[in-house]
């Protein structure tokens, strides 16, 4: 048989679930804590340091996660569970509230609130409230009706007189005026509704100085002109509030077929959903519009776009749009786009130049983008998940995106894992587009992206804990690489003790004890010991507080980080012989090795499981001194490892896989083998 040799270009190409014959040669079987990256290839994941307790994991359950971003040096996490509402700055700082507990307003949980923000003021909708007009009326009787306003009699001796203005050509142009003793004003029709039952319309939280905050109901602007058919209930009215935006100056609430926008804000006033002036329409006037579909219609989300405004349904969806860049009344229109499936409850996010949504089957998630093209041209859909089928559970509740990073996730609070399709494209070719998970240390509440910090609420056992981590802490070196420790909870300990009789050295942590994490303790660089960078693995125990125990001598002098280890595991699939537009799933191939191009790393494993026999590891070690720091990692530029196989291509596989605390970057690889076809002749 022949000797041949094929590469693997890079292993960019994320996680594919198609069979192994049809993935591209960069695709792989499963992706788990990594991050794809143009530029350093395949890295583990950033490690996650722990910041605060938030409570413990039953006062928080299923609640409603939310993130307020006031400036780029602070932003909170908050949180609305059963008539209560919490704020947390993201260094663990917990805010004060004035009246922002026991809110009946804040009934309810997880996917029962929306919640938007504008510079000070964040304004919450609880979906699951029927909005409704106040009781409160304009006292009073109509003393008479005119047919202009010349008819009218004096204003001095009206004080207080309302009067009708009827248009016999057009009742539409019917209005009302009050005199005020000196002149005629517009006014209200007496004995009608003046405005909105704030109790069952959205509420704010809003910001009055750094870790302080009011909660409170808005006071929407009344009604002051027409009557309930030259001036009506805003559409709304009857209805639930199922989304909020901001759009052309103006807060956006879809309720049932409808859209609602305000009258534009007035500085930070966008609470006016009444017309000025019965007697003419302004381009300030509110908009309210309902779609038209050829099924029923419930509008539950919106994404403003150059173009107007995106509104999705479950199965169908609208372009909100005017022929000039503002929305306003008289030019405002509807027209549907396209007729997708579209999950009602995680909303669609925005990327760049595309909007994700996602639909959901009995069994799993099918993730699509839609790109706008304007008003007159349909949007161009593509199936992002179609390489995935039945990867995402169908149990995801919340969906993100990072704009500046090319990335979206889903993941849903009863479960540990995150799941992130990230693309980059460089002119009109797409270099990376790639699906992979990370397995965080608990069960995710909440996850979001600001920049390059990462912000995620983790449930544990019995707590709510906070913890970030940073995107941009990548290999920039070629000779060390700072702060970039990989595992999670990260932190000093709060404490230390030696016990002399048993040679225990105790490290007191500030989190709770984890019963399906291993944990880890790594010397810090700033030891100043031979054996900084030194990881051990203890034992744990919560008698006498919870802590990490390590054995044989007293370690209380060094300055040790402890945490929780993350795996670092790629699975590869199997091997085919690949020519110029076709694979060769026929031939009889025998893989004798396969060589690895790994970047900035630490020690990298690779497992080898051959049919019906135990998995074996083979490890390589990128170091070039005999220690490593944890903040300063004396490592080798690249590297080449030599991984003997010796196997059928269908009789192994093969995982590559790191739980030390130090990166990996896995770049590229070849691999070497003999090859006979299988082509058979009848003499």
């Amino acid at each position: 048989m022949p000797n041949i040799t094929q590469q693997i270009p890079n292993f960019l190409g994320g996680v594919s679930t198609q069979p192994d014959d049809q993935k591209l040669p960069n695709q792989v079987t499963e992706i788990i804590n990594g991050y794809p990256d143009p530029t350093f290839g395949l890295i583990k994941r950033p490690g996650f340091n722990w910041i605060a307790n938030l409570g413990s994991a039953s006062t928080y359950a299923a609640g409603h996660w939310f993130y307020y971003r006031y400036s780029s040096t602070e932003a909170y996490v908050g949180v609305i569970k059963s008539q209560t509402i919490k704020l947390w700055n993201t260094d663990g700082t917990a805010a004060n509230i004035t009246n922002g507990t026991s809110q009946a307003y804040l009934n309810n949980g997880h996917n029962d609130f929306h919640v938007i923000s504008r510079q000070d003021q964040i304004i919450i909708a609880n979906k699951t409230i029927t909005t409704a007009m106040t009781s409160s009326t304009v006292s009073g009787s109509v003393a008479g009706t005119v047919a202009s306003l010349t008819n009218l009699p004096a204003a001095a001796s009206n004080t207080n007189a309302i009067y009708k203005v009827s248009n016999t050509a057009a009742t539409a142009d019917d209005f009302y005026v009050k005199s005020d003793g000196t002149t005629w004003n517009e006014t209200v029709k007496p004995g009608i509704a003046l405005g909105l039952d704030n109790t069952t319309m959205p509420h704010k939280l809003v910001r009055s100085s750094a870790n302080t905050f009011t909660f409170s109901a808005i006071t929407y602007d009344n009604r002051v002109v027409g009557d309930v058919e030259t001036n009506p209930d805003p559409g709304f009215i009857g209805k639930k509030i199922n989304y909020t935006f901001f759009a052309s100056n103006r807060l956006g609430f879809l309720a049932g077929d409808t859209v609602i926008l305000s009258q534009p804000a007035k500085g930070e006033n966008f609470f006016n959903f009444f017309i000025n002036s019965a007697q003419v329409q302004t381009d300030a006037d509110p908009i309210d519009l309902k779609c038209g579909g050829t099924k029923p219609v419930t509008l539950t989300a919106a994404v403003p776009v150059t173009q107007g405004v995106v509104l999705f349904s479950q199965q169908q969806q609208f372009m909100l749009f005017s022929d000039t860049a503002v929305l306003t009344p008289s030019l405002a229109v509807i027209k549907s786009i396209s007729n997708y499936e579209v999950d009602p409850v995680v909303p669609p996010v925005e990327s760049g130049t595309t909007i994700t949504f996602i639909n959901k089957t009995t069994d799993y998630c099918r993730v699509f983008g839609m790109a706008t093209q304007g008003q007159d041209s349909s949007p161009l859909f593509i199936d992002i998940g179609k390489t995935v089928t039945q990867y995402i559970p169908q149990t995801v509740s919340s969906m993100f995106a990072d704009t500046q990073n090319s990335f979206i996730g889903l993941y849903g609070q009863a479960s540990s894992k995150i799941y992130f399709y990230r693309s980059y494209t460089e002119g009109q070719e797409n270099i990376m587009r790639a699906w992979y998970s990370w397995d965080m240390p608990g069960n995710v509440q909440f996850f979001v992206t600001d920049t390059d910090s990462v912000i995620s609420v983790i449930k544990g056992d019995n707590q709510m804990t906070l913890v970030t981590s940073q995107l941009n802490a990548l290999p920039t070196s070629t000779t060390t690489v700072s702060g970039n420790a990989s595992f999670d909870f990260m932190v000093a300990p709060t404490s230390k003790t030696y016990d002399a009789v048993t040679q225990q050295t105790k490290l007191f942590v500030p989190f709770e004890l984890i019963s399906n994490l291993t944990p880890i303790c790594v010397q810090d660089a700033t030891s100043g010991s031979n054996e900084s960078g030194l990881f051990l693995t203890p034992t744990t125990s919560s008698t006498g507080g919870n802590h990490f125990v390590l054995t044989g001598k007293d370690y209380t002098s060094v300055n040790w980080k402890v945490g929780y280890k993350l795996d670092f595991d790629v699975k590869l699939p199997k091997i085919f012989v690949r020519n110029q537009d076709s694979v060769d799933y026929t031939s009889y191939l025998t893989v004798n090795r396969m060589k690895f191009s790994i970047g900035l790393s630490g020690d990298v494993e690779f497992k080898i499981t051959p049919r019906e026999q135990s998995e074996f590891s083979i490890t390589g070690n990128v170091f070039n001194t005999g220690y490593s720091l944890l903040n300063q990692v004396p490592i080798e530029d690249s590297n080449i490892f030599t991984v003997p196989i010796n196997q059928r291509n269908s009789n192994y596989s093969l995982r590559v896989f790191s739980d030390t605390p130090y990166i990996v970057s896995l770049n590229s690889a070849m691999w070497e083998g003999n090859y006979s076809t299988k082509f058979y002749r009848r003499a």
